[in-house]
């Protein structure tokens, strides 16, 4: 996301202020917890939603050739985290896969 798009939305950019400043402190996280929440949930860019069969596709080919390598596969599907793709195979093929070889 560039400059352009946080001023088009209302997004302040520079000096922090101290009532910002007291924001953050009140919120009693810690700053890899804050900038995880804005990755993975908050940003105005990021999909919100299910995950489309297409989607579904490219995750299990890209699986297939890279493995784990969650941002990886990430960089493939635009506007997904590589935390959602990571959840949702965990949640959805983990237990087929364990079903298929049992």
């Amino acid at each position: 996301m560039g400059w352009g798009v946080i001023e088009e939305e209302g997004w302040r950019k520079g000096p922090w202020t101290s009532e910002e400043d007291k924001l953050l402190i009140l919120t009693k996280r810690n700053g890899k917890s804050c900038r995880l929440r804005w990755v993975n949930y908050l940003r105005s860019d990021h999909k919100k939603g299910q995950i489309t069969p297409q989607e579904e596709s490219i995750i299990l080919e890209l699986h297939a050739r890279w493995g784990n390598r969650w941002s990886t596969i990430a960089r493939s599907l635009p506007r997904r985290t590589d935390n959602e793709i990571k959840n949702y195979w965990r949640t959805h093929f983990k237990k087929k896969i364990r079903a298929h070889f049992s």
